[in-house]
């Protein structure tokens, strides 16, 4: 009977020291874990989806180094505007206006850049490199930095040359070409041609085939929704041309 009260005090104390170790929240009494186990919980990411965990982090960290070094840039334009003897209020509206200044093209091609090429190649070279690699720590940071370190930022002034290139073109589709009125437009157009077409293909994929076949299946069917749709944009090409 003595045990069974230690035991349950010992459970008490133990719940008690969890609980001093979640900070309150001021608002709506919620609670926020404390450093310590948010770093818990991203181990756990870690051993449990490396590569997504990393490839995530290499996103959101890369975004942030480059919207930091662009606002970095910008203050000290400012500064040196301010020091030549320009007026404090052109000065002030620099400076209120130093977050439409950060060059968000580059912001997001460093972070394509830096989750979905640099995180993967990455993990799986240090994954060889700790392997197949020299047991050594120097012979492994030299392998890494004199083979394999200059390709990749070779790689990556291309990746981030193409990238920005592609997101500057976007923009400017979506600014000048009004791209989203005219997809609206085509879609409303298309619409009802693709009940004429896709139920019964859905239909009899469901009922005639087996859960795995239904992408290959659909995939399949897509082929002649795809003729459709090539035959009406050159259509559409040549009547505009002529």
């Amino acid at each position: 009977m003595d045990s069974n009260r230690n035991r349950t005090q010992e459970n008490d104390d133990a719940d008690g020291r969890h609980d001093q170790n979640i900070m309150p929240s001021p608002r709506n009494g919620l609670t926020i874990p404390p450093p310590s186990e948010w770093l818990r919980r991203y181990n756990k990411l870690l051993d449990r989806y490396p590569l997504q965990t990393k490839m995530c982090t290499s996103f959101l960290v890369s975004a942030f180094g480059s919207a930091l070094g662009s606002y970095l840039s910008v203050r000290a334009n400012d500064d040196r505007t301010k020091s030549r003897g320009k007026s404090e209020k052109t000065c002030k509206a620099k400076s209120e206006s130093i977050l439409t200044k950060i060059n968000w093209v580059d912001v997001l091609s460093y972070a394509i850049h830096g989750g979905l090429i640099n995180a993967p190649i990455c993990h799986y070279w240090f994954e060889w490199l700790s392997v197949h690699g020299p047991s050594s720590n120097t012979a492994s940071v030299l392998v890494d930095q004199l083979v394999v370190q200059p390709p990749l930022l070779a790689l990556m002034f291309v990746c981030l040359d193409v990238l920005r290139a592609n997101i500057r073109t976007t923009l400017y589709q979506f600014r000048e070409a009004n791209v989203i009125s005219k997809s609206v437009t085509n879609a409303l157009q298309v619409v009802p041609n693709s009940w004429r077409f896709w139920p019964f293909a859905v239909y009899f994929t469901f009922k005639y085939l087996k859960k795995k076949h239904y992408t290959v299946a659909l995939n399949l069917c897509s082929v002649a929704w795809t003729v459709y749709l090539s035959r009406g944009t050159s259509a559409g090409d040549g009547g505009s041309a002529s």
